[in-house]
């Protein structure tokens, strides 16, 4: 089997931002949109593209991206990487089918932040951006968007929040940015109107103009143009990155959060909305029946429901939330311990995600959840590295509104260093939760890639 090869002279992110100037563009949706990845594009297609962003070099976002080729033919990768600075680097790689190559941004220009474009020949490559310290991970995206809001940042002493932003495109894109806090909303006059030329990559500070906040949220509209987008947060040394969402939503999903002793555990919510929020979360942790837990949430303003440390919830290890909302809300997962919090964008349904080891740290949960009224069969199928077909393949079946365990079914998977899990249906309803090992348990939360 092939190793995972490494290049450190290539680095590999794109960073793109979009901001929503006005209340009027808010975009909403009954469920959560599923940003695109590599697994939304078809096999047989001639070519396709990946962009990565939010990471930097000398901050605790330094990383590297891997690229995995899930189709049975080998495909060629043009890469284009450019710093903030304006700096560039181009080249190739070969991709043999079921193999994975990474490559490491920050010799290109150290102490800046990147975006990265990569042109495949053909479909099923995916690409990951995962932090140095192996404890944060970011699908790359397969195109721009327009529309994308995220919550929960901390822009307190000690911590730092950035929306990191990658223009994919030939043409010069506009952006307007707003923010909520618990004191309201606002549009910074810095952020409205903001130009990205074409194929640059920037950032926004949200400490800049909101400071020493706790649970932010952002909203960004694209004027003009589509931009590729990550929310950076930095809490005390823990990097976690913020994947966002395309539009605000009524009901979200948080598959694995943690209820262990010693652990943070909370879901934060911006109200874009005129009117209040009334959002309740429900609670499925083992056998207990916990009671809903409610907020209402102020119009333009933030706020949050402590999953833990929380008397009515006992600690029993990773529960599953589901949230819903009689508005559409901007949520997120933070989980941590003490001084920090590692921020987690909801979990969308969808029909197709893969599962790998990109930080080589494996797995310590792996779940999948069926949010339908109806049960639903899924399939899981084996790929291992440097083969040209799937190994095996495995049919479940799955009830209504439940929960299984991955690591059950697959025990290899929280270990696995050279093979990736394939799980599809034929319905857009599953979910699949990941988290890595911790201490205390569940405390870092990551996302597969969602093929929608």
């Amino acid at each position: 089997m092939a190793k995972t090869r490494r290049f450190p002279l290539l680095l590999v992110v794109t960073v793109v931002l979009v901001a929503t100037g006005a209340l009027t563009s808010l975009r909403t949706s009954s469920n959560p949109s599923t940003l695109p990845s590599g697994l939304t594009q078809s096999l047989d297609a001639e070519s396709t593209a990946l962009y990565c962003t939010g990471l930097a070099s000398t901050t605790g976002a330094a990383g590297r991206v891997t690229f995995y080729n899930t189709s049975s033919a080998s495909r060629n990768l043009s890469l284009n990487i450019v710093s903030e600075t304006g700096k560039t680097y181009s080249s190739s790689i070969e991709l043999a089918a079921h193999e994975s190559q990474a490559i490491q941004p920050s010799v290109l220009d150290p102490g800046e932040n990147f975006g990265v474009a990569v042109q495949i020949s053909g479909g099923g490559v995916v690409g990951d951006e995962t932090i140095g310290t192996n404890r944060a991970e970011a699908p790359c995206e397969a195109q721009g968007v327009q529309h994308w809001y995220a919550t929960g940042f901390d822009t307190l002493v000690g911590s730092s929040a950035h929306v990191s932003i990658y223009n994919p495109t030939g043409t010069s894109a506009v952006l307007n940015a707003t923010v909520y806090s618990a004191a309201g909303f606002a549009a910074p006059q810095s952020f409205q109107g903001l130009s990205i030329p074409a194929h640059t990559q920037t950032q926004i500070d949200l400490g800049t103009q909101v400071v020493n906040t706790s649970n932010v949220g952002v909203g960004i509209n694209v004027l003009r143009g589509s931009l590729v987008i990550t929310g950076v947060q930095d809490s005390n040394g823990e990097v976690s990155f913020n994947q966002g969402a395309t539009s605000a939503s009524k009901e979200a999903w948080f598959p694995e959060v943690t209820t262990t002793n010693h652990a943070t555990a909370q879901i934060r919510i911006a109200n874009p909305n005129a009117t209040p929020a009334q959002v309740t979360i429900k609670v499925a942790l083992s056998k207990f029946n916990v009671v809903p837990q409610t907020v209402s949430v102020s119009p333009f303003t933030t706020s949050l429901v402590t999953i833990t440390p929380n008397p009515a919830i006992p600690a029993a290890g990773n529960a599953s939330l589901t949230m819903q909302s009689n508005l559409p809300v901007i949520s997120s997962l933070a989980t941590g311990q003490g001084t920090w919090v590692a921020l987690s964008a909801p979990e969308q349904p969808g029909s197709s995600f893969l599962i790998r080891n990109f930080s080589e740290l494996g797995f310590a949960a792996a779940t999948v959840t069926n949010t339908s009224a109806k049960p639903l069969s899924f399939s899981v199928s084996t790929l291992s590295d440097g083969v040209a077909k799937a190994a095996k393949s495995k049919v479940q079946t799955l009830s209504a509104n439940t929960t299984e365990s991955l690591l059950s079914l697959f025990p290899s998977m929280a270990t696995a260093q050279h093979q990736s899990y394939l799980v599809t249906s034929n319905k857009s309803a599953l979910i699949v939760g990941l988290t890595l090992p911790s201490t205390p348990k569940g405390v870092n939360v990551i996302a597969p890639l969602n093929g929608g």
